[in-house]
């Protein structure tokens, strides 16, 4: 089964429908942000498109702050119905020549002189033009989705050899901890024996209740156990970018679980040579936590 791929959740898609007569142009823009959230903008005959511009936009995202702007232009003449109230239009023109008549006024009673008058023409949505254009609308957005997620998919593809190359080395670091925890756990006991020998001067002790104590206060600094979960944790790392997006929900909680075993590896070592490994795990860590805040 081939890798899936893992995306970022920042990026910029376009995308355009032209019938000759109408242009839709759709112009996505995301960043990152840990749940889902829209910001549709249209022109005024397209705010009924919202909720289905919504929905294709959801069933496509898992996450991520989404600017989505559609704009349109050419003709209207499709969107629109006009009528003239004919009725109407007679009584204003039988007021306006009673109005002549009595004051006699002198001119004719001209067309530009009815459009003046309210109401006479009436405009109404031509519902059949609203459905021809969802359709343009619909490729439009969906195009927009494509090239968004080409961006995405590119940059999200750049961030995983980046955090890939961090846990490989946080892995190498492993390696040359193991042998020096095991060193040092030895260490530990023989010099707590040797100052225990040194404070007592001789006196006859119990040498198996004092070799249960030393190994208890040895246990404490031993790290060969958060060494072992650490190794695990970044194995994990490695299998789930296997899965693809969406991913960087796991991730963030992995992270935690790293963190914490750094942290304590960091204060339980008894050795500064296993204290500088730490902190440069403790960095790549940071880095790592840097890039997963733009996975999806």
């Amino acid at each position: 089964m081939s890798e899936k791929s893992i995306k970022s959740m920042t990026g910029f898609g376009r995308g355009t429908c032209d019938t000759g007569d109408v242009e839709v142009v759709t112009e996505i823009r995301a960043v990152n942000h840990r749940f889902l959230d829209m910001f549709v903008r249209l022109p005024k005959t397209y705010n009924c498109f919202e909720p289905q511009i919504r929905k294709i936009v959801s069933d496509k995202i898992n996450r991520g702050k989404f600017e989505i702007t559609i704009t349109r232009s050419g003709a209207k003449g499709n969107l629109m119905e006009l009528s003239v109230d004919s009725d109407l239009a007679q009584r204003y023109y039988d007021c306006l020549l009673e109005l002549k008549n009595r004051f006699s006024l002198t001119g004719e009673i001209s067309v530009s002189d009815m459009l003046t008058m309210k109401e006479i023409i009436s405009t109404a949505e031509n519902v059949e033009g609203f459905e021809q254009e969802w359709a343009l609308v619909e490729r439009s957005l969906k195009s927009a989705l494509e090239s968004l997620d080409e961006m995405r998919t590119s940059e999200g593809s750049a961030l995983w050899e980046d955090i890939q190359a961090r846990l490989i080395s946080i892995g190498a670091t492993i390696d040359i901890l193991s042998p020096l925890v095991e060193h040092t756990s030895s260490e530990v006991r023989t010099r707590l024996e040797k100052k225990v020998r040194e404070l007592t001067g001789g006196l006859e002790i119990d040498e198996d209740r004092m070799l249960q104590e030393l190994a208890l206060i040895a246990d404490r600094s031993d790290v060969s156990e958060e060494l072992i979960r650490l190794g695990s944790h970044v194995d994990q790392f490695l299998a789930f970018g296997k899965q693809g997006s969406p991913l960087g929900r796991k991730l963030d909680f992995l992270l935690q679980e790293l963190h914490r075993e750094v942290n304590t590896l960091g204060a339980k070592s008894a050795s500064t040579d296993i204290s500088a490994h730490v902190v440069n795990i403790k960095s790549e860590v940071e880095k790592i936590r840097e890039q997963i805040q733009n996975i999806e």
